[in-house]
């Protein structure tokens, strides 16, 4: 089969010739959000802005990931573009109030998205009143215009014709988010279950996908007793806003109610699974080929590989059937397929996986025999090594670990190919190991699993 090579969006362009309009800020979403390829090199990009110091880059970056906390930190609310930056980011953490004071002087902003966003802030703090002022002069988009008018229907106890408006509008543009969250909204109040879990969960190709859509179909799943997909959307809130306090009440309830309903064995399953995504691909025998065209692709673990799907994969160049089905054999072989990774960030858990059979904890072999305080060291968490901002984000941010013993699962070699990972962070991670009578590993010396 002949490979394909299918252009990527370069990221550098980005931060070559940052968006100078809020329109054009939401249009790079389309961009670099597209794949997983780009989205994790844009990532990159985005954090070597935020450690640089450069305040425009790093806002307009972290804004377009959907990192609100760390945008509205960098934002320059001087100009327009700061104050929608910050704006809209306040509006997207729940802060209706803040984000109408930070938008309310662009009220006459030409671009229809920097107006639109007043009006989304002024409906989400309640201000009907000043929302249908607004509506008279600022400048929208047909769609937006339409939406508002809808709203005020709503608003006024006319949900019928409300409801009918929304359609009538997602005729003429079905990707309207507001309508169908509205429209999904007005159908789970009324009871029909189907038809609102069908429009919230046509949203969720949205990237970044919104917190309102997370929080509103996190209890719609709570409402349906499908805990496991309503924990998944708090989740994925509280990766992005750790400090959400709605998102962590709801998350606790969610949570709870899923040790209610399941067996110790699907939590077994859940907590192994989640064991083993953590580990480096560079633990299995894969051909070089494939091996390079994972290590290209930015998939560094079990878990970066499972949020992929077969076409994603096959999309990537010198990316064919032989490397395909080579990986499907190795996951095959552990319980675990691709394309695990739910649209709310977490993974579905195969019916062929066995918490029993997946593997033990793996051995420190190249350290000789274990002692006690070294076994506790291990399961100590990351944090405790009280290492340097770009070391810690490099192995909990990238790599999703927890434990210091996690970080012993990856060679030298391993954490010296991740990107942000140089020299000076591998001479600080030894460093904090040794005073833990700790060492990593070298090359292949061992396998894990």
């Amino acid at each position: 089969m002949q490979e394909i090579d299918t252009p990527h969006a370069d990221p550098a362009t980005f931060f070559a010739a940052p968006p100078t309009t809020p329109s054009a800020l939401f249009e790079a979403r389309g961009t670099f959000l597209a794949d997983a390829l780009t989205t994790n090199k844009f990532d990159a990009a985005v954090a070597n802005a935020r450690e640089a110091g450069n305040r425009t880059l790093a806002a307009c970056g972290s804004w377009v990931s959907g990192q609100y906390e760390k945008a509205l930190e960098f934002a320059d609310t001087e100009d327009a573009m700061g104050r929608f930056i910050a704006g809209s980011s306040l509006l997207e953490l729940n802060r209706a109030e803040e984000a109408v004071a930070a938008l309310a002087s662009d009220v006459k902003s030409e671009d229809t998205l920097h107006a639109a966003t007043l009006l989304y802030a002024l409906e989400a703090a309640g201000a009907f009143d000043q929302l249908q002022k607004a509506l008279r002069t600022a400048t929208l988009s047909p769609s937006d215009e339409a939406f508002f008018h809808a709203r005020l229907l709503e608003t006024k106890g006319d949900v019928q014709a409300a409801a009918e408006g929304y359609e009538a509008l997602l005729e003429a543009n079905e990707t309207h988010f507001a309508a169908r969250f509205r429209l999904a909204f007005l159908c789970d109040l009324h009871g029909d279950d189907d038809t609102a879990k069908a429009h919230y969960e046509s949203l969720l190709v949205l990237k970044p996908i919104p917190v309102s859509l997370l929080m509103n179909l996190g209890l719609f799943y709570e409402d349906l007793e499908q805990f496991d997909k309503a924990c998944g959307c708090f989740g994925a809130i509280l990766r992005r806003d750790p400090n959400n306090p709605r998102a962590r009440l709801y998350f606790q309830d969610a949570h709870e109610s899923l040790d209610m309903y399941y067996d110790e064995d699907l939590e077994r399953k859940e907590d192994k699974l989640h064991q083993m995504l953590r580990t480096p691909i560079s633990d299995f025998e894969l051909s070089v080929r494939a091996r390079n065209c994972l290590a290209t692709m930015d998939i560094r673990t079990l878990g970066d590989l499972v949020s992929h799907s077969e076409p994603e994969l096959l999309e990537f160049k010198n990316f064919g059937e032989t490397s395909l089905t080579e990986i499907k054999q190795v996951l095959t072989a552990k319980g675990l397929r691709l394309g695990l990774r739910r649209e709310d960030g977490s993974y579905s858990i195969p019916d062929e996986f066995d918490s029993d059979s997946a593997g033990s904890d793996f051995q420190l072999e190249w350290m000789g025999e274990i002692t006690e305080d070294q076994r506790e060291a291990l399961e100590l968490p990351i944090s405790s090594l009280n290492l340097s901002v770009r070391c810690h984000r490099a192995l909990v941010e990238r790599l999703s670990l927890q434990r210091i013993g996690d970080i012993l699962r990856f060679s030298i070699e391993d954490l010296m190919a991740m990107p942000n990972f140089g020299i000076t962070s591998l001479n600080e991670l030894e460093a904090k190991l040794e005073e833990l009578n700790l060492v990593l590993r070298k090359g292949k010396e061992t396998q894990l699993l």
